[in-house]
């Protein structure tokens, strides 16, 4: 009964979040930290400086959703046919609470916690390839694979100052959010398995709007 007497009064909240670019970025690429696919939660394509997130506001509570892709295409066809992709689909959820309820002209203060996931995608192939040679390219596609998936967490803290419209409701709010994150992935192959984790803080700038 309280989530549907939530949803009754759920509105419409979407925005952006911009992280600046800093030195981190330079020493991440001199420490060989990027997957080189291009695909890798690190590697500044599904999550560039600028990120856009939606979803629906409450009675002191959010839920927002937020979606990725980067895909990577390529095809020659000479006397053979050759194709390679790479990419992957990253999906997060993230939870809001309010300190108070949301009112136009104060400041309101939320903490945050969510989750979310990289599905990745690798594959070539060449008509003109042999059995064994198409095998040790399967095995290169897991290997990128695997560089790409993993699941991640975050929490933290945020604040905002709400704007109202001619009408007095809250239509824009300016804040920040700083966040813990954990990103996490798993490669299992015939001989063993391993796990690497990479923990991270995170602060933003957001603009965001209800409706």
């Amino acid at each position: 009964m309280l989530l549907l007497l939530g949803a009754a009064h759920a509105a419409f909240l979407g925005g952006v979040a911009w992280v600046p670019v800093g030195i981190g970025a330079l020493s991440f690429s001199d420490a060989d930290g990027f997957s080189g696919t291009l695909a890798g939660e690190y590697d500044g394509w599904l999550r560039p400086p600028l990120t856009a997130h939606a979803g629906w506001v409450g009675n002191g509570t959010a839920w927002l959703g937020n979606v990725a892709i980067v895909e990577t295409i390529a095809e020659n066809a000479s006397d053979e046919v050759r194709t390679f992709s790479v990419g992957g689909v990253r999906l997060g959820a993230d939870w809001r609470g309010y300190v108070w309820a949301r009112e136009a002209g104060r400041v309101n203060v939320w903490g945050t916690a969510g989750i979310f996931g990289i599905a990745p995608n690798a594959a070539q192939a060449d008509s003109g390839w042999t059995e064994a040679e198409q095998t040790e390219a399967d095995a290169d596609s897991a290997a990128r694979r695997a560089s790409i998936g993993g699941l991640g967490a975050q929490g933290g803290l945020g604040a905002e100052y709400l704007i109202a419209d001619v009408s007095g409701q809250p239509a824009v709010a300016i804040g920040a959010r700083w966040v813990v994150r954990g990103f996490g992935a798993l490669d299992t192959d015939e001989s063993e398995t391993d796990f690497a984790m990479f923990l991270s803080t995170e602060a933003a700038i957001i603009v965001e709007f209800t409706r």
